[in-house]
């Protein structure tokens, strides 16, 4: 005898259908226009949350690994939420396929009288909390050779009550620079310094030399725009140098003025506890 669903797990059916349509869109959609392309993206996200709550309940979650192209390079991006990055592939991989994968196997165990609905415990709100409040205050800060300008901003995270994560004060001297990553990036948050260390430009003849930041800094910055997606990382610059071209999506924030407002409104976005109102109060005194 077939199982017969309950009002919410038809309900919870209806919307997990309904959202691998939307994914299957976005992923073969190259006749929509922009608007409609930004109705899809809407819905998506309006409905990311629930789905993915859906999942957890239903024990269909999984994590995964990206591997960078080998004309590229880059480091092994590992326990990657395949719904942290349907908009932002790591290395330009997509993942719908895969989170489609997940929805329909969740699907069928609701169809199956196996989803444990009555098990869960604070229900959707918690879980909106429990995903968009990071459960850490650890910043990782990459930095160049610029000292002044990493103490100045170590120092103002630390006056926001976040614990900063510097690579260098860490130890592990011994271990390779993607060792030492892989060790110390559960954080919630990263910020990049971009600072003019470094020239280079075009190998031809008439390339002009731009300053730039240092390689391994952009190397961190790649690593933790694929590790915690580009809504949990902001790029500080100072000076004019160089943008890597690759990176456009990326929170640039320029090092002049109201910088240390605008990287906590950046942090608050990002759902870290922030007091944006004690800040406005200090520059206004300034």
């Amino acid at each position: 005898m077939a199982y017969e669903q309950t009002p919410e797990e038809k309900t919870r059916v209806d919307q997990l259908d309904r959202f691998m349509t939307a994914l299957s869109l976005w992923q073969t959609g190259t006749t929509l226009n922009a608007a409609e392309r930004k109705v899809l993206r809407s819905f998506i996200n309006e409905n990311i949350l629930d789905v993915r709550e859906t999942v957890r309940l239903a024990g269909c979650g999984i994590r995964m690994m990206a591997t960078p192209p080998p004309i590229t390079g880059g480091p092994i991006l590992r326990d990657l939420d395949p719904f942290d990055h349907i908009f932002n592939p790591p290395y330009g991989i997509s993942v719908i396929q895969e989170v489609i994968d997940i929805v329909e196997r969740t699907i069928a165990q609701i169809r199956s009288g196996k989803f444990p609905v009555q098990r869960k415990s604070a229900g959707v709100e918690a879980f909106r909390s429990e995903i968009t409040t990071p459960s850490s205050t650890k910043i990782f800060l990459v930095h160049g050779h610029d000292e002044s300008a990493r103490q100045t901003v170590a120092r103002f995270l630390e006056k926001l009550d976040l614990e900063v994560v510097i690579l260098s004060e860490r130890p592990g001297s011994s271990n390779a620079l993607i060792e030492k990553l892989e060790r110390y990036s559960d954080v919630a948050f990263a910020v990049v310094l971009l600072t003019p260390d470094d020239v280079g430009g075009e190998n031809v003849a008439s390339a002009k030399m731009r300053p730039r930041a240092r390689q391994n800094v952009i190397l961190e910055l790649g690593y933790f725009m694929g590790k915690l997606g580009r809504q949990k990382v902001v790029a500080l610059l100072k000076g004019d140098l160089e943008h890597p071209s690759d990176y456009d999506g990326v929170n640039y924030v320029p090092m002049d003025g109201a910088w240390q407002l605008n990287l906590a409104q950046e942090l608050k976005a990002a759902g870290l506890k922030v007091d944006l109102n004690s800040l406005i109060q200090d520059e206004r005194r300034r």
